[in-house]
Parts: structure tokens; sequence; C-alpha cells
């Protein structure tokens, strides 16, 4: 009986047994396949066109370097080519596609996007959300517009508005995104340096900036200056 009973046992250890081996040997394999692909992967990132350098460099920065090759143009662009907004808004409600073709620019079928400036009073400054807004009243425009004054600032309008930049430019959606927020961030750095943004409330401005035109929307129209003057 002793005989017959311990057959089908040792049986059942030795493939225990064997299975636990072959767990083994798989596991090695796959952590050897691991440090090869570490010590020597199939696959190589290369940096952008354009973003090469001899040394590492951040990804945060590749949009700030970007920046730095055209933001000197930036403001006297606006000097050259923004439209007095208290002409153009009410032309852009009325008739956007017309409008659009006339002052403004977009990529594709986007929304078009608008250089402007304007000289009018701040009526009202808005902090409770971290997308901040000065609200300007211009003589002459039958509604008022934002001013973006951050820490937040949203939108494309900056990059879209001025043609220094084109999606042709990069190799994907991402790195056309992050200059678009090199520039808002950048853009807000350097108007609120001069005038901070509590001391505008009750303050007569004039103000350069860009927006987007959504045919759509009834909100305010929300401006992202490059310049503010007191």
């Amino acid at each position: 009986m002793s005989s017959v009973t311990n057959g089908p046992r040792s049986q059942v250890t030795a493939a225990g047994q064997k299975r636990k081996t072959t767990r083994i040997v798989i596991a090695v394999v796959i952590a050897l396949i691991g440090v090869c692909f570490v010590l020597k992967p199939p696959f190589v990132v290369r940096p952008l066109p354009g973003h090469e350098t001899a040394g590492a460099q951040p990804v945060e920065n590749k949009a700030a370097i970007f920046v730095d090759g055209f933001w000197a143009k930036l403001v006297p662009l606006f000097g050259d080519k923004a439209q007095d907004v208290a002409k153009v808004l009410p032309e852009i409600r009325a008739n956007p596609d017309g409008a659009g073709g006339k002052y403004g620019r977009r990529e594709a079928t986007n929304p078009y996007n608008y250089m402007v400036k304007g000289t009018g009073k701040v009526t009202e400054i808005n902090t409770t959300s971290v997308a901040g807004t000065a609200i300007v009243e211009i003589p002459g425009l039958d509604e008022k517009v934002a001013l973006q004054i951050g820490p937040v600032v949203r939108g494309t309008a900056l990059r879209d508005a001025t043609g220094l930049v084109s999606f042709n430019q990069f190799s994907n959606q991402l790195d056309y995104a992050d200059v678009s927020k090199e520039m808002n961030t950048r853009a807000l750095k350097t108007v609120l340096a001069s005038v901070p943004a509590a001391s505008l409330a009750g303050k007569s401005v004039t103000f350069f900036g860009a927006f987007t035109f959504d045919p759509h929307s009834k909100s305010t129209v929300l401006i992202t200056p490059v310049k503010i003057s007191p």
C-alpha cells in the first residue's frame, strides 16, 4: 500500500519542481533582456531639429530657446500691425469671415486671431480665478474687453495672431503648444514687470495684444497683452 501511494506523490512533486524551475528560467531571461535594453536600446531618442546642443538640454528649455529667436520682434510687430479694437471688433461681430480675411490670421480652418490695440479705463480687476483679468471699457465700443493678467494665461492667440510661428516648423503638436505657453508666460512677465496688475484698477490704459475670436461665443473678448501703458 505504501509504495502505491508514494508513486503518484513523487510524480506530483517532480512536476511541481519542474514548473518552479521553468518559472525561474523565464524570470532570468526577462531580466537579461531588460538589461540589454538598458545597455543597448534598439532605438535612439533624437532632439528636435534646431535644438541640438553639445550637452543634454532640459525639455522645458526648448520652447524658451525657440522663442528667444524672435521675441525681440514681437512688440514692434504689434506697434506696426495692431488694429484699433474699437474699430475692428464691431466688424468682426458683424461679419466674422469677412473681417477675419481682412484683419486676422488663422491656421487651416481654425478661428481667426487678431493683433489689436486700444485705450480705455480699467473698470474691474478679477483675481478670484487663476486666469485673472482686467476689464477695460473703451470709448466708442459697445462692449468691454478683458486683458489677461494671469497667473494663468489662456489660449494661443499670441502665437497664432503674429505669423512669427507656424506649425510647419515643428515635428509634433506638443512642441508647438509649448511655444505658445512660453510666449504667454513671457508676455505676462514683461507686461506686469512694469505695471503691476493691482495698480491698474480705475486707471486709463493703452494696451497692445492678441485675441482669438470664436463666432459661436458671446463671451467677453479675452486679450493676451504684450504691452500695457498707464
